[in-house]
């Protein structure tokens, strides 16, 4: 018996039924050896396994929607951008492309279509006036 099949004997089951389901940040071994103690309790697979598509779906639903960005570090971002701080170039790109896998596998945006818009903005303004002050020191 290997370590995980005695961590998986004393899981309840509603607890392997859950890490069935969640499958997440879990070992190949691990869920393979659950989905067998699943089996031998008699718990249906089948029901599990459709049960974690709809999750799945579900989850890819909310993160395409994306999340709403801080309005007080939107607002730190653009004063950075308007006073040439290099930190609102970051936060700009950070904001418009940062992108999070799914546990399906698909990339979606992190944040909602307003809130990469004015990530576009702050990189762009943060952008120009970084370059224009970099070129008055130049010349």
């Amino acid at each position: 018996m290997n370590k995980f099949e005695a961590i998986i004997k004393e899981k309840t089951n509603n607890e392997l039924s859950d890490i069935y389901i969640k499958n997440s940040g879990y070992q190949e071994e691990f869920m393979k050896l659950v989905e067998i103690e699943l089996t031998n309790r008699n718990i249906p697979i089948d029901s599990l396994l459709k049960f974690r598509e709809e999750q799945e779906r579900i989850d890819d639903s909310k993160l395409e929607l994306g999340e709403q960005g801080s309005q007080f570090w939107i607002a730190a971002g653009f004063i950075g951008a308007i006073f040439g701080g290099i930190w609102a170039i970051f936060a700009g790109y950070s904001y418009a492309y940062s992108k999070k896998k799914s546990k399906s596998g698909k990339e979606f945006f992190v944040y909602n279509e307003s809130t990469r818009k004015y990530g576009r903005i702050m990189l762009t303004i943060g952008s120009i006036i970084f370059g224009l002050a970099l070129l008055s020191r130049i010349l």
